[in-house]
């Protein structure tokens, strides 16, 4: 199956979740027998970059650091025409209203509390009900 992966690079998320996300994307690859070409890899912030093929990217760049809007990475994930779509996320993001045509699996990072959560008006939403949620750690 080809599996591609948006990996939340957003100011929320630590370096230590960016490592975890970089361990399940070398799981993905063992999964699939080592064939690093069937799985590509979208870093998203606020802005989707291109997708990258793994076995092409010598040292992957996870570029990121702003606000979380990961709606922007999916047009760019489904371009791919992934078997299965693959989010590893904090899950502080607004989320795409449809149901996307291929198989999606969000990994949430655990958390005790919020990013925001000292804004009253802010309150996040959960992953959609369309994806199957698993968490990371």
């Amino acid at each position: 199956p080809r599996v591609t992966v948006v990996i939340d690079t957003s100011g929320s998320v630590s370096d230590a979740e960016l490592g975890s996300a970089l361990l399940e994307l070398a799981s993905i690859a063992r999964a699939l027998g080592g064939r690093r070409d069937l799985v590509k890899v979208i870093s998203c912030d606020a802005a989707a970059s291109r997708a990258i093929t793994l076995c092409a990217a010598a040292d992957l760049p996870l570029t990121g650091g702003g606000g979380t809007d990961l709606r922007t990475a999916f047009p760019r994930a489904l371009a791919t025409r992934p078997d299965t779509l693959v989010v590893l996320t904090d899950g502080q993001t607004p989320w795409p209203a449809a149901r996307p045509p291929c198989r999606t699996i969000i990994g949430l990072f655990p958390r005790e509390t919020a990013y925001g959560e000292d804004d009253d008006a802010y309150t996040p939403t959960g992953p959609p009900a369309w994806a199957r949620v698993v968490e990371i750690g």
